[in-house]
């Protein structure tokens, strides 16, 4: 239950700190979106010490989200909208959030605390009922024996080479060689996540694998959404006479307009399966032409937006 709540508070960031029961106030089920994500969130950093099943949620979403989870937690299919699924989309940012220095030493230290606990249960008592509510339950008639939780209990995945998460064995047949954050600097292997590693060419995926032959700037807009907040214009931009109603003009420089937490030349995606697409992208600013697909920038864009690890 600790754990859940913890992941309660990071899907609604310091917004909801501050007010009761996060903010929530048991709109769970008016609001589903917010705990499925989360469970998935849950599942994500359990799963980083084995403890996934272990550390299942015992409410209503146990059967109705929980137990139809696939072993990435943070996929959806493509009809749902896929990595923009909503609540994909914040647990990723609350994933982001756990792995900042308010929260990841605390929440490193009680998982492994807890995967500890777990390693010195004897193998042998594993398999046999625990507590007496368990016994009193199990010795009603036609009852069939409920299994300990310590059933559960996985082995722990392997650390990645880069140190930086988990391998991951849904990502099982894939290496850091298609993984978006990887990139070749002085003929070696490294990670954007950590960038001072040298890693083997045969590395595999971690958890934060992202196959970087699915980005797709149709399915992302991230770098025209809510992840940058301006794009500033030269005065030879051609921009300024060909699109007047879109340029902010300033005493010391002009920028394009913005429309709430977007550009206002970006157009689509107000569900997650429509696609987007710039309406000025023949005369887009300088700014926009060399922002690269794939780069670092792109990348960090796509994390602010929930859409990376």
């Amino acid at each position: 239950m600790i754990l859940h709540e913890l992941c309660h508070a990071l899907v609604e960031g310091e917004a909801g700190e501050g007010r009761v029961d996060w903010g929530l106030g048991g709109n769970g089920a008016r609001n589903p979106w917010r705990e499925h994500a989360c469970l998935r969130l849950q599942a994500y950093l359990a799963d980083g010490v084995g403890l996934r099943d272990f550390f299942a949620p015992t409410t209503d979403f146990r059967v109705s989200f929980w137990d139809s989870l696939p072993a990435d937690p943070f996929a959806a299919s493509p009809e749902e909208g896929g990595r923009r699924e909503r609540s994909c989309v914040a647990a990723r940012l609350a994933a982001w959030r756990a792995s900042q220095r308010r929260w990841a030493p605390h929440l490193e230290e009680a998982l492994a605390a807890s995967e500890a606990i777990a390693a010195l249960v004897p193998r042998a008592h594993r398999n046999s009922a625990v507590g007496s509510g368990a016994r009193a339950e199990n010795d009603r008639p036609g009852k069939s024996a409920m299994p300990s939780l310590w059933t559960t209990v996985a082995e722990s995945p392997a650390p990645h080479p880069a140190g930086h998460a988990p391998i991951a064995t849904y990502h099982a047949g894939h290496s850091c060689t298609g993984c978006a954050w990887a990139f070749v600097e002085r003929r070696g292997l490294r990670c954007r996540h950590a960038p001072g590693v040298r890693l083997p060419n045969d590395a595999p995926a971690c958890s934060r694998f992202e196959p970087a032959d699915e980005l797709g700037c149709l399915t992302c807009g991230a770098c025209c959404r809510e992840a940058y907040d301006s794009v500033e214009i030269s005065k030879r931009e051609p921009v300024i006479k060909r699109h007047p109603a879109l340029v902010v003009v300033h005493e010391t420089y002009s920028k394009l307009r913005r429309d709430g937490g977007r550009c206002a030349a970006l157009s689509g995606g107000h569900t997650p399966t429509e696609t987007y697409a710039c309406t000025i992208y023949d005369d887009r600013p300088r700014t926009c032409r060399e922002f690269t697909r794939g780069s670092g920038n792109c990348l960090d864009a796509r994390r602010r937006v929930g859409l990376s690890l």
